[in-house]
């Protein structure tokens, strides 16, 4: 059993909190939060073990936090996930919504959004969705030579019915950048529009 304590923490969204492995530095462990249906969480594992098929090795970068199973807890089930750190210091990754939100970014414009295409058109190529595609579901890897990775912690998955993206170049084209647009991520003036309307909204997870 993998125990787990408060100073453990990292952050929580609408249906998990997340805290550090306290016994792998390169592991995070989620837990559901109380009166959220288990069936929920279950789904973007499915999409996990879905994707298990694809081959990594194709990936120009590794663009989402990986599954690794699920482990009991003192506080429940735990689902154990990659943890992203930065190269340089070995620092949890900050969020891209850290990034925007802040007075004075060390990461310019120029080079989110440059991560912000090709993140896209990872997705694409790899025909990998996001169903919550959010700015704080979005870590900002910073890499030795000070460039940056974005790489999706959370929300990874869709539930189309019919699911042509899956196979299809020109749906999953289609998919994904209705999916960034929907999102406000085609620009980061939009992006930042937004946040600024959740804060003033008093949402709690923006």
């Amino acid at each position: 059993m993998i125990q787990l304590t408060e100073e453990d923490y990292i952050a929580e969204g609408f249906e998990r909190k997340c805290y550090f492995h306290p016994t792998d530095d390169n592991l995070c462990v989620k837990i559901g939060k109380e009166g959220v249906d288990p069936k929920r969480l279950d789904l973007e594992i499915d999409y996990f073990n879905k994707i298990k098929r694809k081959n990594a090795k194709n990936y120009s970068y590794p663009f989402y936090s990986d599954f690794h199973g699920k482990k009991t807890t003192n506080y429940g089930i735990g689902y154990i996930y990659d943890i992203v750190r930065d190269e340089q210091t070995n620092c949890l990754s900050l969020t891209l919504r850290d990034y925007l939100e802040m007075p004075s970014s060390p990461i310019s414009d120029d080079l989110i959004i440059r991560a912000l295409e090709r993140l896209k058109n990872e997705m694409i190529t790899h025909k990998i969705f996001v169903g919550d595609l959010r700015a704080r579901n979005l870590c900002c890897k910073i890499l030795k030579d000070n460039t940056i990775q974005l790489i999706v912690i959370d929300g990874i998955g869709h539930r189309d019915f019919f699911p042509f993206a899956d196979y299809f170049s020109y749906f999953a084209k289609r998919k994904v950048e209705r999916r960034f647009l929907k999102a406000n991520l085609h620009s980061l003036e939009a992006q930042r529009k937004l946040l600024k309307q959740l804060r003033a909204s008093g949402e709690v997870y923006v």
